[in-house]
């Protein structure tokens, strides 16, 4: 049977890379706008607002899950940043979540493309560079089981279990790592991932995963990050995320 794949496309808010300013006092008043894709060449002196075309339907007419991933039923959500810079053009294309190797590379070669055809961030009327998240969901549409949610769920509670028991920590972050491929922005995922990467004398993959929870929000309960207080890793934990 022939396999059909799904690609979604989900924007994430830009990070605005502003310098700091000790006399920029009234940085509320300062109107910043996020870079915007419009599928147009050289679209840098287009200023009006029109309707463009989105990033996420450039990215499904052009990339092309690869035949190998398909074939072994490699799914998940890619996330992928990079910078825009006033000028337009892209640069740093950086893997924040990879699916595959060859979802990596398919990806950044259709990234590469659109070179050009963004239009620059601005701060006030001054165009300036800006950090941009992509996150592409690679699904087979014919898996028996292929809700990413119910799914991640299923592995952030069998990962838990293996954590809290001390049964077997490395199987644990494979659980947690095939839940965060399908959902990379969960941060509850990211927090126990976080903790078990510790355990394993990982502090440096542990602080990576707290600091994306932070980048995404953090986490709204400080009562539930007690459920982890006697874990290695508790107080670096609360440090990194301000509670």
């Amino acid at each position: 049977m022939k396999r059909v794949f799904i690609l979604l496309l989900l924007m994430i808010s830009a990070v605005i890379t502003i310098g700091q300013n000790q006399k920029q006092i009234l940085l509320q008043e300062i109107k910043c706008r996020p870079p915007r894709f419009t599928g147009i060449e050289k679209a840098v002196p287009i200023l009006v607002e029109e309707k463009y075309q989105t990033i996420g339907d450039y990215l499904a007419k052009n990339v092309t899950y690869p035949v190998e991933d398909l074939e072994s039923l490699v799914q998940g959500t890619e996330v992928v940043k990079f910078i825009v810079s006033s000028l337009g053009e892209i640069s740093d294309i950086t893997i924040v979540n990879s699916v595959s190797y060859g979802i990596d590379k398919e990806v950044i070669k259709v990234l590469k493309t659109t070179n050009g055809m963004w239009k620059p961030g601005f701060n006030d009327d001054k165009p300036l560079a800006m950090e941009k998240e992509v996150s592409i969901v690679f699904k087979v549409k014919d898996m028996g089981i292929n809700d990413f949610h119910t799914m991640a769920k299923k592995y952030y509670a069998r990962g838990s279990e293996m954590l809290f028991n001390r049964t077997n920590l490395k199987r644990a972050l494979t659980h947690f790592d095939k839940g965060i491929t399908l959902l990379p922005s969960d941060r509850a995922l990211l927090v126990l991932r976080g903790l078990t990467r510790y355990q394993l004398g990982n502090r440096t993959g542990a602080l990576n995963d707290w600091t994306r929870v932070k980048t995404l929000g953090g986490i709204e309960s400080a009562d539930y990050l007690d459920n982890f207080s006697d874990l290695k890793g508790y107080a670096e934990l609360t440090q990194v995320l301000g509670n």
